[in-house]
């Protein structure tokens, strides 16, 4: 006999960590995200969105590649902390965090943590997200916009906040969190992609 299915409409109360990890996968591939009880509820997102998440997720591999340093980076995985479960569209976690059949990573093993603005999550993406991330002690934040023109934001922790260090449009060599260096190239996350 299988286990009785979740379903967001039958739940009671603040959702837990266990509660979202429980859910089966969206047919229509929604991320489900938990706040402090509050389940946030995503659709799923556009080519142009995933398209930039894959090949910037290529580009800080590459990185962590050439580094050697002891990190593995992955889109649209489970990090976690207490009482807050967050999906960011690339995470950079320590290699020893990571292990086959790793559903979750807490955000303490997280070096690195990446959002691709998307229209209908424009305030998450730039205000709550990295308030939150920060919070968490997550030594580096990026954010991607796609609008107007495709460009990265680099953020480092400072204190208890992030402080902008760069906005890159183009070719540069960024480091994260004095672990490794990416070697940046933001003109082809959706160059050859008709605007």
């Amino acid at each position: 006999m299988s286990a009785p299915e979740t379903r967001v409409d039958d739940h009671e109360g603040p959702w837990t960590v266990e509660d979202v990890l429980a859910f089966p996968e969206h047919p229509a591939r929604a991320r489900f995200e938990l706040v402090d009880g509050v389940l946030m509820i995503s659709p799923a997102p556009s080519w142009d969105h995933q398209i930039a998440s894959l090949r910037l997720s290529n580009q800080i591999t590459a990185a962590l590649d050439r580094s050697g340093a002891p990190f593995v980076a992955a889109e649209a995985v489970n990090v976690t902390g207490d009482s807050r479960l967050f999906i960011p569209d690339i995470a950079v976690a320590d290699r020893a965090a990571v292990s086959r059949g790793t559903l979750a990573v807490p955000l303490e093993a997280v070096l690195l943590l990446v959002e691709i603005v998307s229209p209908w999550n424009q305030s998450t993406d730039r205000i709550l997200k990295p308030a939150l991330y920060a919070q968490a002690k997550v030594p580096a934040f990026w954010r991607v916009e796609l609008e107007p023109e495709v460009r990265v934001v680099v953020h480092e922790l400072e204190a208890d906040t992030y402080r902008e260090v760069a906005t890159v449009t183009g070719e540069e060599s960024v480091q994260v969190a004095g672990e490794f260096t990416v070697d940046l190239d933001v003109a082809a996350l959706l160059g050859d992609l008709e605007g």
